[in-house]
């Protein structure tokens, strides 16, 4: 791909030849670099998020966000009816910090090769995500539930895994 001769390459080809012989994995840990690079400015309390040089420098074109965004109003205007400023102390400054914790935690997650184990932490983030913009405790309530349920998750996997071994183990 690289050594090609075409001058543009588009994300459809990029992805493909990241996937690979290591199926979504690759692409699973090069988008979630980017969210642990976040979380952990969240959690060393940035108030302004900070990016390379090489990504703050990318432009898109306004046409396509305008696009982009009158898709995603209607979608928003909807969320807005049900997400409000509640229970606050979960948003407030420290609250902010354990919530990058968290975040931090559910990036790690998602970089991990565990088959089917990325839609919980990815709905995670993003109700920890819009938890944190609109101020509403109740959102990071269930962000942190979704860390819970899915640390539960890969522990008993984890144990069953080790269950299976000493089972096997014994049969030989």
């Amino acid at each position: 791909m690289l050594r090609g001769r075409k001058v543009h390459l588009t994300l459809a080809e990029i992805v493909s030849r990241a996937e690979g012989d290591g199926g979504l994995g690759p692409v699973l840990f090069v988008l979630a670099l980017p969210l642990l690079m976040v979380a952990l400015q969240i959690v060393a309390g940035r108030r302004r998020l900070w990016l390379p040089d090489v990504l703050a420098r990318r432009s898109v074109e306004r046409g396509e966000l305008v696009k982009l965004m009158s898709r995603l109003l209607p979608l928003l205007n909807r969320l807005e009816t049900m997400v409000r400023p509640r229970w606050r102390v979960l948003t407030g400054v420290v609250g902010v910090r354990v919530v990058g914790v968290a975040c931090s935690v559910f990036a790690m997650l998602l970089i991990l090769p565990i088959p089917f184990a990325n839609l919980v932490p990815s709905l995670g983030l993003g109700i920890f995500a819009l938890g944190l913009a609109r101020m509403d405790g109740l959102l990071v309530l269930a962000g942190y539930g979704l860390l819970a349920l899915t640390t539960a998750g890969i522990v008993l996997g984890l144990h069953g895994i080790v269950f299976g071994l000493g089972h096997l183990r014994a049969m030989f």
